[in-house]
């Protein structure tokens, strides 16, 4: 008996003590995985900014080689177009001799030369591509020469477009269409040749450039050459009637009035 109540007494007066023991390992315990933590946390940063600064170094050294190149592309340009640009009197007079002139030429046109190549032959993919995807026929051609059983095509259109043989046959497909139009806009031309070779006068009448009819002019013209007619029929009512010339239109002098046209003009030519 006496052992159980001393070791109730005991074990009573102790449990304030163990609590606040294990109150202090725990928040001791806490402390530590924060500082673990932490520094995982620094450590993590040290090595992303170990890895960053000579990522920045980096990029700001191949930056700044693009950007040389580019300005030494550019000034190499700028040179051979003055080089190039000299005129044939500037030449005794210029720090660009001859020769440098010729071969800044020759250079221009050989580097116009290669990039007309380049976009001729990207001009041909690229309609090539468009004709397989937005033309019937294209888009007929393109199931029947790139299927690949019910998969479906086996590639893209602009994959497709590529090949020369496909280009090829695209071309023969729309050789028709392209003959018409070029002899649409060959008709076109030469008719605005002959346009500009005749211009229209000034008091023609057919204003079709206004598509309004006759010109201003015209009808000014129209409407003296009435009034003309008119008196003139009247002066042959009163010669007529005093036994005199009754027309008038006949000068026997050779006057201004027999050399008149006296042509309806009151009506659109």
């Amino acid at each position: 008996m006496a052992q159980v109540v001393e070791y109730q007494i005991k074990g009573t007066s102790d449990v304030p003590q163990q609590t606040e023991k294990a109150k202090k390992a725990m928040s001791e315990m806490e402390k530590q995985t924060a500082a673990i933590g932490k520094k995982f946390t620094e450590i993590g940063k040290d090595l992303f900014m170990g890895f960053l600064a000579p990522m920045v170094l980096i990029q700001q050294a191949v930056s700044f080689i693009s950007q040389s190149i580019e300005k030494a592309r550019q000034d190499a340009k700028d040179a051979v177009d003055f080089a190039a640009g000299i005129k044939f009197e500037e030449i005794k007079t210029s720090p660009v001799d001859q020769t440098t002139r010729y071969m800044a030429q020759k250079l221009q046109v050989d580097l116009r030369t290669e990039k007309e190549k380049e976009q001729a032959t990207l001009a041909r993919e690229v309609v090539t591509e468009e004709f397989l995807k937005r033309d019937p026929r294209g888009r007929q051609y393109f199931f029947k020469e790139a299927a690949t059983g019910d998969e479906g095509p086996g590639m893209s259109e602009a994959s497709l477009s590529k090949f020369k043989y496909v280009q090829d046959a695209v071309a023969k497909i729309v050789e028709d269409d392209m003959k018409k139009a070029l002899a649409a806009e060959k008709a076109k031309t030469e008719e605005e040749k002959k346009k500009s070779a005749n211009p229209p006068a000034m008091f023609a009448g057919d204003n079709s450039v206004f598509g309004i009819g006759n010109s201003p002019q015209m009808n000014i013209l129209n409407a003296q050459v009435e009034l003309q007619k008119r008196a003139n029929e009247y002066l042959a009512v009163i010669a007529a009637s005093a036994g005199g010339q009754a027309d008038f239109t006949k000068d026997q002098t050779g006057g201004m009035a027999s050399q008149v046209n006296y042509k309806d003009y009151t009506k659109t030519v």
